[in-house]
């Protein structure tokens, strides 16, 4: 009995957590970087993270997975069980709709949770993104792990890439 009402706690508390998480436009014209961010608002909980300089035609998509790549430190640096520092190469697929694009991501070590935090460049200008403009969908893969998210707005979607671009 007590270990069903755990399970019945941490299930309605996950289910909380991602009930406040919500698409979050970043575009403070003052600041060099524009972002589009799927999380939790002024927390650490962020499931997908997209970030592009102005005007580059380059967006930085970010994601973190419970896959654990780091070693252990060596002084400041991270490194793997080999002894590479980080970041190390991951391969990181993006998907929008039917259009998706796998691409020479990389990972480094997460310090909140041990995992890691992998990150990969795409073209403002690729086909993913095109469909990403159009329905606002994005999935991010990476070491084995999907993240998702509920659609974004267009009225988000929209203002950033034109930022992007």
């Amino acid at each position: 009995m007590k270990l069903a009402l755990a399970l019945l706690m941490l299930t309605a508390s996950a289910a909380q957590a991602q009930e406040g998480r919500v698409w979050t436009l970043g575009n403070d014209k003052a600041l060099p970087d524009v972002t589009l961010v799927y999380g939790a608002p002024n927390s650490d909980d962020v499931v997908i993270a997209l970030r592009c300089p102005r005007q580059t035609g380059q967006i930085t998509a970010s994601f973190a997975v419970a896959a654990k790549l780091a070693d252990h430190r060596q002084g400041e640096v991270w490194v793997d069980k080999i002894g590479r520092p980080a970041p190390w190469p991951a391969s990181v697929t993006i998907a929008s709709g039917a259009a998706s694009a796998t691409l020479r991501g990389q990972a480094s070590a997460n310090d909140l949770d041990g995992g890691s935090l992998l990150s990969a460049e795409v073209a403002t200008r690729a086909p993913v993104i095109a469909s990403f403009r159009k329905t606002g969908v994005i999935t991010l893969t990476g070491l084995n792990e999907t993240k998702d998210a509920p659609p974004a707005p267009l009225k988000q979607v929209r203002p950033f890439l034109s930022a992007c671009r």
